[in-house]
């Protein structure tokens, strides 16, 4: 981060100055949200959780170096900027501490893939000078302190923007002022936070409020339907794997392990089974096509430093297993997607999987789909967990147990385990399935 001082802090915050002197010179060099990685000469921008009140830990902040904090209340002893809220304060400085910069700023977002694609045009690009979204950190909170890593030598801020509500994306799109936009795709994620399926495609397109639009966004066009809604005045380039889009492959191939795709008489080989991998390498390849002069964009750079982001479709060997842990989140074309995977394998394959979230009234008909798929793929054990998954569970004709407790899932799963099985483990987010994977790699050795 480059050094701010009060005055832009002020300014940009339409904030009010209170417990500091008149002369008082304050610099920040740092900008935090947990007071546990506070370093010398600090703003800490105390916030509310469900399980946390960021201004419990004001004096700590400022014992560990902090010089400065943002606050909505008045009563407190420590220098501070005012506001009105410290999350709107969050964006609002971010934002302005962007237009300092000339770079070229990229937004990801979409219902799936989100990650993989920002990860490979990270890994296609000089780490010295680009700025890229840590793990997770892709909402109100994570994007402005991702932006605050931005410096004077970077050259290009690759920003993956989540939402799960309406208005979200909004305040992100202002906040970055995208001059290149990327969607992966748009499907039934978090379709229970809305009246439609047309109100959520709505509320990803307000990735378009802070939208430059001087250049055509990059979009997923296989489904048509998704095109159809695009604001007249957005110009798209669209991709995928129909022949109607502007790029797509000659052909692709799943195996176990990788994917293969050839596109433009290119073969190219993905360490990321399953067709999410095909899906982002595309979106690469058409970012290559139509903005490589702008931005030195390397499909093969890409996949020779490219690492999977751990619990997104990890494929594995541990001792005489095979593990796809895939247990960061869960929706119904992620988990087709994470099936079709384990079905690949020929081995006894075993199916760990915990509700998906946020469906609302279509929960039960996508669990019923995913136990229909699983039957059509020849799984042969579902372990379930949770109160939805138990529908898939009901239909599955096959060997199953279902579980309402974690625990006990992981216990009786460590026992029923045999040479050479392969364990898929998925889940929504909450279900945190991600620790039944750390279990088994713990306690689960050569069989």
């Amino acid at each position: 981060m480059e050094r701010i001082n009060l005055n832009f802090i002020v300014k940009s915050t339409s904030g009010r100055i209170i417990n500091i002197e008149s002369n008082q010179e304050i610099v920040v060099e740092n900008i935090f949200i947990d007071s546990r990685e506070i370093k010398l000469n600090s703003l800490f921008v105390p916030l509310k959780g469900e399980h946390f009140n960021g201004y419990d830990f004001v004096e700590e902040s400022f014992k560990k170096g902090a010089v400065l904090f943002l606050t909505e209340r008045e009563d407190i002893k420590y220098p501070a900027v005012m506001v009105k809220n410290n999350l709107t304060a969050l964006n609002s400085l971010a934002r302005e501490y962007l237009k300092k910069f000339k770079l070229i700023k990229i937004a990801i977002t979409g219902s799936n893939g989100k990650t993989t694609t920002k990860d490979l045009l990270f890994s296609s690009l000089e780490k010295k000078i680009t700025i890229a979204t840590k793990g997770n950190m892709n909402n109100l909170i994570g994007v402005p302190i991702n932006i605050f890593n931005v410096e004077k030598n970077t050259k290009y801020l690759v920003l993956e923007l989540g939402m799960n509500q309406k208005n979200e994306l909004s305040i992100l799109s202002e906040t970055v002022s995208p001059d290149i936009i990327i969607i992966t795709s748009i499907n039934q994620s978090h379709i229970g936070n809305f009246e439609s399926f047309d109100q959520l495609v709505e509320a990803k397109f307000e990735i378009f409020k802070g939208y430059k639009n001087i250049n055509p966004i990059l979009i997923n066009g296989d489904n048509p339907y998704v095109l159809s809604k695009i604001p007249s005045n957005i110009k798209y380039i669209s991709y995928g794997l129909n022949n109607h889009n502007d790029v797509y492959p000659d052909k692709f191939e799943l195996y176990n392990f990788y994917s293969i795709l050839k596109i433009d008489g290119i073969e190219y080989k993905i360490k990321i089974p399953g067709i999410g991998g095909i899906y982002s390498l595309l979106a690469l390849i058409t970012l290559k096509k139509y903005f490589g002069q702008t931005i030195p964009v390397d499909p093969n750079k890409a996949l020779e430093n490219f690492s999977i982001t751990q619990s997104r479709m990890n494929v594995f060997t541990h001792g005489n297993i095979t593990i796809i842990d895939d247990s960061y989140n869960a929706n119904p074309a992620s988990m087709e997607n994470a099936i079709e995977v384990l079905s690949k394998f020929n081995t006894r394959k075993i199916a760990v999987l915990a509700d998906m979230l946020e469906l609302g009234k279509e929960s039960e008909n996508y669990h019923l789909q995913i136990g229909n798929l699983l039957n059509k793929k020849n799984i042969d054990i579902l372990i379930t967990l949770g109160e939805f998954s138990k529908i898939m569970n009901e239909i599955f004709k096959k060997e199953k147990y279902h579980f309402t407790d974690k625990e006990e899932l992981t216990d009786f799963l460590k026992t029923i385990i045999k040479d050479k099985d392969t364990i898929l483990i998925k889940g929504s987010h909450m279900f945190r399935m991600d620790t039944v994977t750390k279990k088994l790699k713990e306690e689960i050795h050569d069989l």
